[in-house]
C-alpha cells in the first residue's frame, strides 16, 4: 500500500522542499555567475573597443599633425621677396591681379582692389558669397584690377592638417599653371556646403582636388597640389608671406577678410550686397 506522498500532486515533504530550494539556489548561482561573466566580457570588449578607437584617433591626429607640419612653410611670416611666387603673382606684393586683360595682368590705369582671404575663415566665406560675383564682374571692366591674396592665417584651427596652407597652395598652383580658373577655384572653396568649419580638419587633399576639377582645372595641375620640398608645399611660403602684406586695422591687428581700395582699408559692412561694388565704382569715378 502506497502513501499519499507517492501520488502525483501529493504535498511535498520537508526534505523534498529543502532539496527543491537547494536546486533552485544552485540554478540561481549558476545564472548569476553566467551573467557576471557576460558583463565582464562585455565590459572588457567595450574597453578594448574604446582603447582601440582612442589609439586610432591618436594615430590619425599624429599623422595629420605630421603631414600638416610638413605642408607648411618653416617660417611664420616670411617676406614676399623670400619665397617662391606663382607666375601670375605680382613680384612686389605677391597677390594675383585679375583684370579685363586676364589673370596675372593688372589694368594700366584705374582702381586697384586688394582682397585678403583665408579658406578656413567663416567670415571670408560670407564675404565671397556676398561679393565674389561682383568682384569678378568688376575685374572684367576697364580700369579695375582686383588683386587676390589667398593667405594661411588659420592653420591652427584645422586640427593639425594645415588646411589654410594646403588650400592656398592649391590656389597658387592654379595661378601658376592654369590662371584662367584661379578666381573660380577660390569662390568654389568658399561655396556654402563646401567651405569647412573652423576646428575641423578641413577638406582633404582629395576633396580640394575635386573642387579644382569641378571648375575645370586640368588633372595635370591638380596632381601637383601635394608636391613639396624641404620648405613645405610648392607655394606654402607664398601663402605665409601674404600675412605680412595685410594692412593692420585701427588696433594694429591683421586678419581676414581684409579689403583695400587704392591702398585704403575698406571698412564698411561687407555683408551688405552691393556695398563693396558701389565703393569700387565710386573710386573708379
Amino acid at each position: 500500500m502506497t502513501t499519499n506522498d507517492a501520488r502525483p500532486g501529493a504535498p511535498l515533504t520537508n526534505a523534498e522542499r529543502r532539496e527543491q530550494a537547494r536546486l533552485q539556489a544552485q540554478q540561481n548561482r549558476i545564472a548569476a555567475q553566467r551573467k557576471r561573466r557576460s558583463q565582464r566580457v562585455a565590459a572588457v570588449t567595450i574597453l578594448a573597443l574604446a582603447l582601440t578607437g582612442l589609439l586610432t584617433a591618436l594615430v590619425v591626429t599624429f599623422l595629420q599633425q605630421r603631414e600638416g607640419d610638413a605642408a607648411k612653410f618653416p617660417e611664420a611670416r616670411p617676406t614676399v621677396g623670400g619665397v617662391v611666387l606663382p607666375r601670375a603673382a605680382d613680384p612686389v606684393h605677391g597677390g594675383v591681379p585679375v583684370s579685363a586683360a586676364g589673370a596675372g595682368v593688372a589694368a594700366e590705369d584705374g582702381v586697384t582692389v586688394h582682397v585678403y582671404l583665408d579658406a578656413m575663415c567663416p567670415y571670408c566665406g560670407i564675404f565671397d558669397r556676398v561679393n565674389g560675383a561682383d568682384l569678378e564682374e568688376l575685374a572684367q571692366q576697364e580700369g579695375v584690377t582686383v588683386v587676390y591674396h589667398p593667405v594661411a592665417a588659420l592653420d591652427e584651427l584645422s586640427r593639425g592638417t594645415a588646411y589654410s596652407t594646403r588650400a592656398a597652395n592649391a590656389a597658387g598652383l592654379i595661378a601658376d599653371q592654369d590662371p584662367e580658373h584661379f578666381t573660380a577655384f577660390l569662390s568654389a572653396l568658399f561655396a556654402e556646403g563646401t567651405q569647412p568649419q573652423e576646428n575641423t580638419p578641413g577638406l582633404s587633399d582629395d576633396e580640394i582636388a575635386d573642387v579644382a576639377r569641378s571648375v575645370g582645372v586640368d588633372d595635370d595641375v591638380v596632381a601637383r597640389f601635394t608636391e613639396q620640398g624641404d620648405q613645405g608645399r610648392t607655394f606654402a611660403g607664398w601663402a605665409a608671406a601674404g600675412m605680412s602684406q595685410i594692412p593692420p586695422n585701427e588696433e594694429g591687428k591683421v586678419g581676414t577678410p581684409t579689403v583695400t581700395i587704392d591702398g585704403v582699408r575698406w571698412t564698411e559692412n561687407f555683408t551688405v550686397p552691393g556695398a563693396l561694388r558701389a565703393a569700387v565704382e565710386a573710386a573708379r569715378g
